[in-house]
């Protein structure tokens, strides 16, 4: 059955913008892109894969729940406050940390250049 999620794909609207942003900002590693299937690929560094889709349609990776915007690409992260200022130095549109204190986790939601929201979770 099934095993692992292989990849997620997030609609961008400029494929050489998104790369430098998703290796500068974020850290991933650039591993191909294709110009004629307006396709590109990006890896974390423990080998997770992203594609990168252009297209010019009006989209993101994003679905609303009773009004309030959803990720549906989720990442994880050890030191969630160092990644908040890290990308607040970058421009990036970042919501607060919101701590679960049932839980323990602590949940972080910021944007790409092209408006899709992405989640990040601490083990807190």
């Amino acid at each position: 059955m099934i095993e692992n999620i292989l990849y997620n794909t997030v609609p961008v609207k400029d494929i050489p913008k998104s790369i430098k942003w998703y290796t500068d900002v974020l850290g991933f590693q650039f591993i191909w892109h294709s110009e004629e299937e307006k396709l590109a690929q990006v890896n974390l560094p423990s080998g997770q894969m992203l594609f990168l889709s252009e297209t010019n349609d009006h989209t993101n990776a994003n679905f609303t729940k009773n009004g309030v915007p959803k990720s549906v690409v989720g990442f994880q992260a050890k030191q969630i406050e160092q990644l908040y200022e890290h990308l607040k130095v970058h421009g990036v549109q970042v919501e607060e940390i919101v701590h679960d204190e049932i839980g323990g986790y602590k949940f972080l939601d910021f944007f790409d250049p092209d408006g899709n929201m992405l989640n990040v979770e601490c083990d807190a």
